[in-house]
């Protein structure tokens, strides 16, 4: 699709939303992320977007769909990094690094957007406070990175379950794909198993575990938390790892430090 078509527009408005959401933005800094050039790709389920090793050239704009972040051994196991929804710029470091360290797969129906990494550097040099945004946005995606491994390395095996149930539950209600407590599960058992560091079956019974105890139920791919309090207990969760509170404003720029920029930029020009 072209660059300025209104399904690349609507498309750059879901991450402009996100990301205001913690924050607002300049109409000019709006007006120049919206008018980024990007290609508009679909990929069926179960499909990799970016390889692992492979070298960077664009960044991943999910429009809609479920997509993960995973890493693979060399006997073909997988372990799942993280999930990535709608709106969600699941490989933003790749504006910076040169080379995928993890691959991208698809767990749906996917739509992107796929921006070139220099269009990304260079709208990061010229509005400063997209590049804000940008780092933080990284950030909380290291965030999430260090709650996992604490998920996969310590929690008990209901524990592990539960808490990526809740994190996906709050993703979702976040862009309007579930109330909080009600949501279409996005991936299957066994990647929920790949994702939690279990075996499919001791997945299986940790699910189970939570059906029986009444703190969730499910019909087929609608899962419904029924207790919400006990499954943070359980899963012993808070969301502050999410970040929701946003990122720390720019303090105020020292205006006796600006007139000497201003003044050795004058005289730079008089050279």
């Amino acid at each position: 699709m072209s660059d300025n078509s209104s399904t690349n527009t609507e498309a750059l408005q879901k991450y402009l939303d996100k990301i205001e959401e913690r924050g607002p933005l300049s109409q000019s800094a709006r007006d120049a992320f919206l008018a980024l050039p990007a290609h508009y790709e679909e990929y069926d389920i179960y499909r990799q977007i970016i390889e692992e090793d492979e070298p960077t050239r664009r960044c991943c704009l999910i429009v809609s769909g479920c997509v993960s972040r995973f890493k693979t051994l060399p006997n073909g196991d997988r372990q799942i990094n993280s999930f990535h929804f709608d709106g969600d710029m699941v490989d933003l470091q790749s504006a910076l690094l040169l080379i995928s360290d993890h691959g991208i797969r698809t767990h749906s129906h996917t739509a992107t957007l796929r921006i070139d990494c220099n269009e990304i550097l260079r709208l990061s040099m010229n509005y400063p406070e997209l590049a804000h945004a940008f780092w933080f946005d990284t950030l909380v995606d290291a965030s999430i990175f260090r709650e996992w491994m604490l998920n996969v390395g310590r929690r008990a095996a209901v524990g592990r379950v539960a808490h990526l149930l809740l994190e996906i539950a709050y993703k979702l209600k976040r862009i309007g794909r579930s109330d909080g407590s009600r949501f279409i599960m996005p991936i299957t058992q066994n990647d929920l198993a790949d994702a939690v560091g279990l075996s499919a079956v001791h997945t299986n019974r940790s699910l189970q575990q939570l059906r029986q105890e009444g703190i969730i139920s499910s019909i087929g791919r609608t899962f419904v938390i029924e207790d919400a309090q006990a499954m943070k207990r359980i899963a012993t969760f808070d969301p502050a790892y999410l970040h929701p509170e946003g990122p720390r404003e720019y303090p105020p720029v020292d205006s006796h430090l600006e007139r000497q920029h201003s003044h050795a930029e004058r005289q730079d020009s008089r050279l």
